[in-house]
């Protein structure tokens, strides 16, 4: 198990991967993502696990209260995302996957910045 700062480092790195993929759009792209999809889905257990022995949150409440609110409002975002858009879903209604996709993005993206900034800074 590695440290926060890792887990969340490999997690971004396999949310860009998979945002990448999207924007393609190709039939290999879409194979793909499914393989990232279960990659990060993983790499998100790996920062709740790490989470429990950062000493940066476990010596400061409030922070990790913070990084906590935020984290689990990504991965409920996440998980009701996957568990909606399912292959026939997205097919069904491209438009409403596209929407969501974006939503999920932009809240992924506001996480991502916020831990490289204010959270990583202290």
């Amino acid at each position: 198990m590695g440290t926060l700062a890792s887990a969340l480092a490999e997690a971004e790195r396999i949310y860009r991967t998979m945002r990448a993929l999207g924007e393609r759009g190709d039939a290999k792209a879409k194979d793909d993502l499914i393989g990232e999809r279960s990659r990060y889905g993983m790499q998100m257990l790996e920062v709740l696990q790490a989470i429990k022995t950062d000493p940066r949150l476990q010596s400061d409440p409030a922070r990790k209260a913070e990084f906590e609110r935020r984290f689990f409002t990504v991965r409920k975002m996440l998980a009701d995302h996957q568990a909606k858009w399912r292959l026939d879903a997205i097919s069904a209604d491209q438009h409403g996957y596209l929407s969501s996709a974006r939503a999920l993005s932009l809240a992924q993206d506001d996480f991502y910045h916020w831990v490289a900034t204010d959270f990583s800074r202290h």
